[in-house]
């Protein structure tokens, strides 16, 4: 059976990036835009969740018809969906809770 792995929501480039190398994760962000960078990490969080989603889905409809024998496999896959989707739904609340704060303090 194969299991799906987790994506990381973080990229090489741009703001957290692991190089170590601030001068290059500056000029990146500015090079990319901060808003291609938000729209490339919300699209990897959105494809995040539907492939976990997917697969659990495959994985019960196979359980129900008798093609799967090993059950952890299937509960592996399902708290990783579960996590994707709680990982998609806390960056919702943070944009959301974003855009109220800046609606806020323009009156």
């Amino acid at each position: 059976m194969f299991i799906v792995p987790m994506t990381s929501i973080m990229g090489t480039t741009g703001i957290g990036s692991v190089t170590g190398n601030p001068a290059a994760t500056k000029a990146a962000a500015t090079e990319t835009g901060v808003a291609g960078d938000f729209q490339n990490i919300l699209n990897d969080v959105i494809n995040n969740v539907e492939e976990t989603e997917a697969v659990t889905k495959v994985d019960a409809y196979n359980l129900s018809i008798g093609n799967m024998d090993d059950m952890h496999t299937m509960m592996i896959n399902t708290a990783k969906a579960d996590v994707a989707l709680q990982t998609m739904v806390q960056l919702r609340n943070k944009v959301l809770e974003a855009y109220q704060t800046v609606m806020n303090t323009g009156l």
